[in-house]
């Protein structure tokens, strides 16, 4: 692949339907919207007639190669995007002509389209399928999100727990007669994990990787130099299937570099603000998992396909933001999969040009490549093997919570990365949901003793249940219901000063979340306190322990994915900027508009910010907090040509940059300081 920026078209013809048109279209669209890759659909969505057959497949093939020919004179590579593995969905359909087993849920139901990944007959002829593909010398190659465990309607989650699976099972558990309902229990068997959970989970990671080996070397054999990629989904739902990420991508790659089309998560337009929790929540976080050769290609979808569903700006806006993943480029899926073609009246080729170049000049700094700063969001990739469910009725209960912080520090203006080892010094560590059940205790007791950490009121609770509650200074914890009377709001209790208000106040109600009341042991710092109704102080709030432990009290939220909307105020950020002061946080963060969200690298001796305003208001001015002493900046805007050069203003411990930031746009910044002045 180049190391340009790669626009990446998913293309859809109905052959014998409209291919001649559309490939004229498609010829004039890779000029007009400067398209350097074009995936092209087989057997998809409206026109999936199941497990595709070689008869089927022949067809694909004839017009691929004439596509081909048609592509390279004008420089332009061809990809191939089958659309199908396992199998999204039943929708209706049967197994046709094959003999393949089908996955089978918890309960016993059996798909009718939907294989099981470890039938060796499926194996085997969707490895023949990708190893024909291989002789059109394409680019790459792609799987489909399909490839995967979860979410086949009209299974219930997912599978698989057929009769080769459960054989698995019971032969790994030593009991021969274990039922499909024994089994199932004790993978969801509330507190310590039973042993059938890592059972399930080394069981589903093994599947899928033979699935993916049975691919990659078919591929492999035809051709050496073809790449297999492949479109992922959410990683907490990959966690509780027991995905490697590491093997399963170069599994496919089967010694290639590894490309993963990262699921960006907005299939319809959303707030800014929404959006972007959820792309550093999933996107960054699937990104963080993948090897680290891997060439990333995130989906840019706009379903059900126009600008009713997603509008020019928001896409636009959806390209600029995906920049911090240091991607080799994007793919985009804009129009239906029925067999209409390219849609011209939507105007995405106009909208898709004029964005380039600024990708194009990002990507040639090579500043998204560099080490990220910030606060460092802990995570495992194997946490649904260590965590605690609550209740043990529902496979959703396998899902790491441990993205709360990616979501809420950048909206509130401090920029994270995410890492997954506790092997760290003189760093601020962010630590939400259960993620401190997947390291030793010595590994805690070395993080707490050698940086400083955030926990919200799940992680609180969860080191206090593992015995290491006075690594935070809490001697003893209990969850109080949000909207159980207990407290109504929060309010300053430090004597300081913020929003311009004595004693401020922020509302912890409606749309908040649960909230712990912890009684500390060590010397603890409360910046607030949880008050009920009638103005009574009820618990401690927000609190800095001993100068290096800093306590969120609020958790235990509905998904995975929840920021509750009370959480976001310009009074917590204030409160949360100056505890990390306090702590010695040496990070650059944002004041003054919301959701100017910040990602830090480090990058030839300098100290770069790329800045995303994911709010529908303009950023009048650029303020930074904590930052190191900026004498100046050079910036290059998303609305501009040309980078440009200004001087920063210092008032007190804010650093003042006079540009207009627009609503939904970007812009890079190196942060110029007096010493870099002095050599330069």
């Amino acid at each position: 692949m180049s190391e340009r920026f790669l626009y990446m078209f998913r293309f859809c013809c109905d052959p014998g339907f409209n291919d001649q048109a559309e490939t004229a279209a498609l010829l004039r669209y890779v000029d007009e919207a400067l398209i350097d890759d074009v995936a092209v659909f087989a057997n998809v969505e409206e026109l999936n007639t199941g497990h595709m057959t070689l008869e089927e497949q022949d067809v694909y093939l004839s017009f691929m190669r004439s596509l081909a020919q048609a592509l390279a004179q004008k420089g332009v590579t061809l990809s191939v995007n089958h659309w199908h593995s396992v199998m999204h969905a039943d929708l209706g359909k049967t197994m046709g002509p094959h003999a393949f087993r089908p996955m089978v849920d918890r309960y016993g139901k059996k798909a009718s389209l939907c294989v099981c990944p470890l039938c060796k007959d499926w194996q085997q002829h969707i490895a023949r399928l990708y190893a024909r593909y291989a002789q059109l010398h394409a680019s790459i190659l792609w799987v489909e999100d399909d490839f995967r465990l979860h979410n086949h309607d009209p299974l219930e989650w997912g599978g698989c727990f057929c009769e080769e699976h459960m054989r698995l099972y019971r032969e790994r558990a030593g009991d021969p007669t274990l039922t499909r309902e024994a089994f199932v229990e004790g993978v969801l068997k509330p507190g310590e994990p039973h042993p059938y959970r890592k059972i399930w989970l080394d069981v589903g990671r093994e599947t899928m990787l033979s699935a993916a080996r049975a691919i990659g070397e078919a591929v492999r054999a035809v051709n050496p130099t073809v790449r297999v990629g492949l479109m992922s989904s959410v990683p907490h739902v990959h966690a509780a299937e027991g995905r490697d990420w590491h093997a399963l991508l170069r599994a496919l790659a089967c010694g290639q570099k590894p490309v993963d089309r990262v699921h960006l998560p907005a299939y319809q337009e959303l707030s800014p603000s929404v959006y972007l929790h959820r792309f550093n929540m999933v996107s960054m976080l699937t990104a963080a998992m993948l090897p680290p050769e891997t060439d990333i290609c995130p989906e840019l979808e706009n379903y059900p396909f126009s600008r009713f569903s997603k509008s020019l700006r928001f896409t636009r806006f959806q390209l600029l933001s995906a920049m911090p993943m240091n991607l080799r480029g994007v793919m985009l899926d804009l129009y239906d999969l029925n067999g209409n073609g390219i849609v011209w009246e939507e105007g995405y080729q106009k909208m898709l040009r004029e964005s380039k170049d600024y990708l194009l000049r990002l990507t040639g700094l090579g500043v998204f490549g560099a080490r990220r700063k910030g606060v460092r969001v802990l995570y495992s990739p194997r946490s649904s093997y260590t965590l605690h469910t609550p209740l043990g009725r529902d496979m959703e209960e396998l899902y790491p919570h441990e993205c709360f912080f990616a979501g809420l520090l950048p909206a509130l203006g401090i920029p994270y990365a995410y890492c997954d080892h506790a092997d760290l010094s003189g760093e601020v560590v962010a630590v939400s949901g259960q993620a401190f059940r997947s390291f030793s205790p010595e590994e805690i007791r070395a993080l707490f003793a050698h940086n400083a950490v955030l926990i919200n009121a799940d992680a609180a609770w969860t080191l206090w249940d593992m015995g290491l509650g006075e690594l935070a200074g809490i001697a003893d914890v209990r969850w109080m219901a949000q909207n159980g009377g207990e407290y109504a709001y929060e309010q300053v209790s430090n004597g300081k000063c913020y929003v311009g208000r004595e004693k401020a106040r922020a509302s912890a109600v409606i749309s908040c979340s649960d909230a712990v009341d912890i009684t500390y042991a060590a010397n603890a710092h409360e910046y607030t306190a949880l008050h009920d109704s009638f103005r009574r102080r009820t618990a401690a709030g927000q609190v800095v322990v001993d100068g290096r432990v800093l306590v969120f009290p609020f958790g235990r939220f509905a998904s995975p994915l929840e920021i509750p909307p009370m959480l976001l105020t310009t009074l917590r950020r204030e409160i949360l900027q100056d505890m990390l002061d306090e702590v010695g946080f040496k990070g650059c963060m944002t004041a003054g508009s919301p959701y100017v969200e910040p990602y830090a690298f480090e990058h030839q001796g300098s100290q770069w910010l790329y800045l995303v305003n994911a709010s529908l208001d303009d950023a009048s001015e650029i303020v930074l907090s904590g930052a190191p002493s900026a004498e100046a900046a050079q910036v290059w805007l998303s609305t501009l040509e040309d980078s440009f050069r200004l001087q920063a203003s210092r008032e007190g411990h804010q650093t003042r940059l006079g540009f207009v930031l627009p609503a939904m746009e970007t812009a890079l910044m190196r942060l110029i300081t007096s010493s870099e002045e002095e050599n330069a």
